[in-house]
């Protein structure tokens, strides 16, 4: 859904010259948008759970699944698998996806949000088995050799790059200026990842593990420090390293290195496995995770997704006031479960005043801007050749990804799409919602001006070959893995049912990551399976 869309046009002078045989052809004023989620549909919502609309119908079913991003696709792959097709799936927007929607420009296909995904590790059988159902993976790892990904899944090199004092260097540590003591810190640091992903658990299990809570006990209370106390602690000062690590925090979970658990920051490097022992086993599409939604959600039935639809009103007893926003028609839901995949924070502005027993904002959550630019050629720069991931150090935002950059090496258009990233943390609330109302406030061409500068930054004069933009903003994009989160109890109480309503979404796992989503989907999934008597086995522990 495009809002206010706007012609804005380049700061170029050529308008200032007088015509002449041999000008250039004026160029096209640059073709721009807001696109994604529409802000003004939770306004709708609550004036029409006021309301409360008499039904045009009511529709009997043994689960209704609300929401269609990873984690609602997840719940309904895992529910036909089972073999229940009585379910239907309400989406709010008119495309499904959540944060991993994607697009399109005339040039590609690209993201609006979340767009790899690592190759899981060997202990996640339900990631496998839907990837290897979906044909990504083609065969699994055997002694001595390594899982066989589909070729076109998997990103090519160069995978990143980073831009610092203006010249360009392979991969994302900033090694080529630092001094040794920053060398040496950095090695301290990389030696003390590999030490705890060699360290079993006490209780047998590895100590960062997906999903997060099958992690080991032993270092769960340093989800009670910042990573950046825990840096202190190691006496890793090297502002260069720390910006590194800063940088994963961000890309993972939109916060610094002040917000973000020690935990949940050393769960990014260890998760998956070190990423040296992953290189070049990144999943990417053009449209990003959007790929992976879209093909899971081709096993809900004919007819039972439901776009641009919301929910208005849910009891606990498992009836749902449904709006479809075609024709204004409010129909009823009577199901004998609920899946809430949508974000957590809605769910008492649905369910009946005082049911909801998770607080206000127990769960807070970044805002971000993802910006898609079409260029009518790819970005180059003063040495390491155009990578995936193109990165800038210091900056605030996150850099771009070419969105087409898997594509076969026989297109011979020289043009491309950046997904641009821009996280918003914030160290408290008030702060975050300051910073959620300014993103949302923005006009288009003010955003545009914000954007281009960052662009021209990294790529003096490129903004004069943007034909395109299409610019998404999230207001509650991530949950904040914040100290204390993880293991506090606030998570029990987010993902706990509510009568026969059970959260599923990716913000009541703590961890806004595509695995977190899909195994909260699949729990949410087998749940309601056993709710219906249907006998169901735990695709999270079963072998692949």
């Amino acid at each position: 859904m495009a809002l206010g869309r706007r012609r804005f046009l380049s700061g170029s002078a050529a308008g200032l010259l007088a015509p002449s045989a041999c000008a250039s052809p004026p160029r096209p004023p640059l073709d721009a948008a807001f696109v994604g989620q529409d802000p003004a549909r939770g306004h709708v919502l609550r004036e029409a759970g006021r309301a409360r609309p008499t039904p045009s119908e009511t529709i009997r079913t043994r689960v209704l699944v609300v929401g269609a991003g990873v984690a609602g696709a997840s719940a309904a792959w895992r529910l036909a698998r089972a073999g229940l097709s009585d379910f239907h799936v309400v989406e709010l927007e008119p495309e499904p996806g959540g944060t991993a929607r994607g697009g399109r420009l005339p040039r590609s296909a690209h993201p609006l949000g979340a767009h790899y995904l690592p190759e899981p590790p060997a202990d996640f059988p339900a990631l496998h088995l839907l990837l290897r159902e979906l044909g990504i993976v083609l065969s699994p790892a055997e002694s001595g050799s390594a899982t066989r990904l589909d070729p076109l899944a998997v990103c090519p090199a160069p995978l990143e790059r980073h831009q610092d004092g203006g010249l360009w260097f392979p991969g994302l540590y900033p090694g080529a200026r630092a001094s040794a003591e920053d060398d040496a810190q950095w090695q301290r640091f990389r030696a003390h990842l590999a030490e705890l992903d060699r360290r079993p658990g006490s209780d047998g299990r590895r100590l960062f593990a997906f999903p997060v809570d099958a992690s080991s006990r032993d270092l769960r209370h340093l989800d009670r420090l910042s990573m950046a106390d825990y840096l202190d602690r190691l006496g890793l000062t090297s502002p260069r390293l720390r910006w590194a690590v800063g940088y994963a925090c961000r890309d993972d979970y939109g916060t610094d290195l002040a917000q973000t658990s020690a935990f949940a920051a050393l769960h990014h490097y260890l998760g998956r496995g070190l990423d040296d022992h992953r290189e070049g086993r990144l999943l990417v599409w053009p449209e990003g995770n959007a790929h992976l939604v879209a093909r899971m959600l081709h096993a809900v039935p004919a007819g039972r997704l439901h776009r641009d639809h919301a929910v208005t009103a849910l009891s606990p007893e498992g009836e749902a006031r449904v709006l479809d926003f075609a024709s204004g028609r409010t129909r009823r839901f009577v199901a004998e479960s609920i899946l809430w995949a949508a974000p957590r924070f809605l769910l008492r502005h649905v369910l009946p005043q005082g049911v909801d027993p998770l607080p206000q904002r127990a769960l807070t959550y970044t805002p971000w801007r993802v910006t898609n630019l079409q260029v009518t050629r790819a970005p180059t720069g003063f040495g390491a050749p155009l990578a995936w991931d193109n990165v800038k150090i210091g900056a605030d935002h996150l850099g771009y990804v070419i969105a087409n950059h898997t594509e076969p090496s026989t297109v011979t258009d020289p043009g491309a799409v950046l997904t641009f990233y821009e996280p918003f943390p914030a160290a408290d609330v008030p702060a975050l919602v300051a910073r959620r109302r300014a993103l949302l406030a923005a006009d288009l061409p003010a955003t545009l001006q914000h954007v281009r500068a960052q662009i021209e930054d990294m790529h003096p004069g490129l903004w004069a070959q943007v034909s395109h933009a299409r610019i998404a903003r999230w207001g509650h994009a991530m949950v904040r893995p914040v100290p204390g989160l993880l293991f506090g109890g606030t998570l029990a109480r987010a993902a706990a049912p509510v009568g026969a309503v059970r959260p599923c979404a990716t913000d009541v796992t703590g961890l806004p990551l595509f695995e977190q989503a899909f195994a909260s989907g699949i729990r949410g999934a087998q749940w309601a399976l056993a709710r219906c008597g249907l006998p169901t086995t735990d695709l999270l522990e079963a072998p692949a």
